[in-house]
């Protein structure tokens, strides 16, 4: 799962996760619920993240691409 950072530029380790432009990466349970609880975002597996479905929504062509 992703993971974001409250600061969007961080890049760096954060408990044991690697982070670039405040974006981390695991799948790990209990570093998920840590950094739920320490103020992270996290952003669910199969749900898409808020800033793609106003991008789908923007363009109203529900995010598929040319040909589709």
């Amino acid at each position: 799962m992703k993971i974001y950072s409250p600061n969007k530029e961080y890049t760096g380790i954060s408990a044991s996760v690697p982070f670039c432009g405040g974006v981390g990466e695991t799948d790990d349970p209990y570093l998920i619920q840590w950094f739920k609880s320490h103020g992270y975002q996290v952003e669910e597996a199969g749900k898409e993240s808020a800033s793609s479905l106003k991008e789908k929504d923007k363009n109203g062509d529900g995010g598929k691409k040319a040909g589709e």
